[in-house]
């Protein structure tokens, strides 16, 4: 059944190019899968792995492929627009290359490929999404999917709460993953209600966002979320400030909160349940980061992709940090996404994240306040203030090196690359249109001033 499932994959790719080029009406539905499918993939079954891994210790079980990359593929090929300028490809290869060459250091490097396999594929996405936001109606497609898919989770974690769970990770499986990436569709999404581009997707995804992070009665989530969508607002009245806006904020802020009992009562509960505190030191969580930088200390270049649990162990790394033996203490990774790359790719690992994050950021704001006349560029604001709170939120969790979130980030980039080449263009378009209408001018008057000469009693 895998294999069947696999060439079906693998066929539907090719099928979707030739499918997209004769029916470029219909491509928005494919567009919009680009960002809804990284919310569904693993609860809905649409993954492979032609070589599984599933006892091992790391986060990546396999080399996966899955419906969504036959979707970029697709649309990689299947479409007649122009490249944009990938103005974010130099970072985002740069990371590649520091996962590749760490797979070296690695105890079992088919295991250490897994990841590198991983993040070929997020390049991938990034390549379709930056040429379907390169296109107004693209944007709107990809802007409908984030807000389905937070739709979607939050359908699911309503369910699991009426069901009696203290914290709800909806179909992903955990309230960290489903928070941490919830920040890369809820700031749009807000952006975009602000700004009045499909008010109704955009609210839609707003309410869901906001009910999403309450129910995940996780801290971080929840006060990151709460200064993301405040930012958002700020940045957003900054690049085009107007009186349809602040009433919008001052609803938002309003809907913010009214979701403020709801995640009160859910940490309230959840708190009650663990008999600890809103400010209750987690002490393996030190531990955990005492592990990663012994690691780093003495692999500096890196113990490979997708082993840190098995080194932390195996080599007494966990042991010495005084990891307790609990199985879910032990086989957990560091809540640091920044320390559990540095600890698996080293230095160059480290360096490049960072850099691929703020460069992102920068683009995206940059681009948002010099095209601050462009319609659409606020969106952008809700894009880059998404990537700020994942950055942040990235020292208090490792979600950032899964799947969901590797998939999300990838839309994101390319959302700011496709959206700033669109706009790069009309900027080039409006000024050769000036440069023709001058110059018409130019030689219409210069044809009249020969004309009049040449009439009599006008010499």
């Amino acid at each position: 059944m895998k294999w069947i499932a696999f060439a079906l994959i693998i066929l539907a790719a090719p099928l979707l190019a030739v499918w997209l080029k004769g029916n470029p009406r219909q491509a928005p539905w494919a567009w919009g899968m680009l960002t809804f499918l990284p919310w569904v993939l693993g609860p809905w079954n649409l993954d492979v792995a032609p070589f599984a891994t599933p006892i091992w210790s790391g986060y990546v079980k396999g080399w996966q492929v899955s419906l969504l990359d036959a979707v970029a593929f697709g649309i990689v090929f299947g479409m007649r627009t122009r490249w944009p300028k990938l103005v974010l490809i130099g970072p985002l290869l740069a990371y590649l290359f520091a996962a590749s060459i760490s797979v070296l250091q690695a105890r079992f490097p088919e295991y250490a490929i897994s990841y590198v396999v991983q993040l070929l594929r997020v390049v991938l996405v990034f390549l379709a999404v930056a040429r379907v936001a390169e296109m107004e109606r693209g944007e709107r497609a990809l802007l409908t999917g984030l807000c389905a898919g937070l739709a979607v989770q939050a359908g699911y974690a309503i369910f699991d709460r009426l069901n009696g769970a203290l914290q709800t990770g909806g179909s992903l499986g955990h309230q960290n993953l489903l928070g941490f990436v919830s920040h890369m569709a809820l700031m749009p999404a807000f952006a975009a209600f602000l700004a009045g581009r499909g008010s109704g997707r955009a609210l839609v995804g707003v309410i869901a966002g906001l009910i999403v992070v309450a129910l995940t009665a996780s801290r971080a989530t929840i006060g990151i979320a709460g200064v993301g969508l405040i930012l958002t607002l700020v940045l957003s009245l900054a690049v085009n400030g107007n009186g349809r806006k602040v009433a919008v904020g001052v609803v938002g802020m309003i809907l913010l909160a009214a979701s403020f009992p709801l995640a009160k009562s859910a940490l309230e509960r959840r708190f009650q349940a663990q008999n600890t505190s809103f400010m209750s030191e987690d002490l393996q969580r030190e531990a955990f980061v005492r592990t990663a930088k012994a690691i780093i200390g003495d692999y500096p270049l890196g113990i490979g992709p997708n082993h840190y649990v098995f080194i932390s162990i195996t080599e007494g790394f966990a042991d010495r940090a005084g990891v307790n033996w609990s199985a879910s203490n032990r086989a957990a990774n560091v809540h640091n996404a920044y320390l559990l790359i540095g600890a698996e790719s080293g230095y160059p690992g480290l360096i490049t994240i960072v850099i691929l994050l703020v460069t992102s950021i920068v683009v995206a704001l940059t681009t948002a306040f010099r095209f601050r006349k462009q319609p659409g560029a606020e969106v952008l604001i809700g894009v880059g203030v998404g990537l700020i709170a994942i950055s942040l939120h990235s020292f208090v969790e490792w979600m950032l090196v899964v799947n969901p979130s590797q998939y999300l980030l990838a839309a994101s980039m390319g959302i700011i690359v496709g959206m700033r080449s669109r706009f790069l263009a009309q900027q080039k378009n409006a000024v050769r249109s000036r440069r023709m209408m001058k110059q018409g001018r130019t030689d219409i008057q210069g044809q009249g001033q020969v004309q009049g000469h040449g009439q009599p009693g006008l010499a």
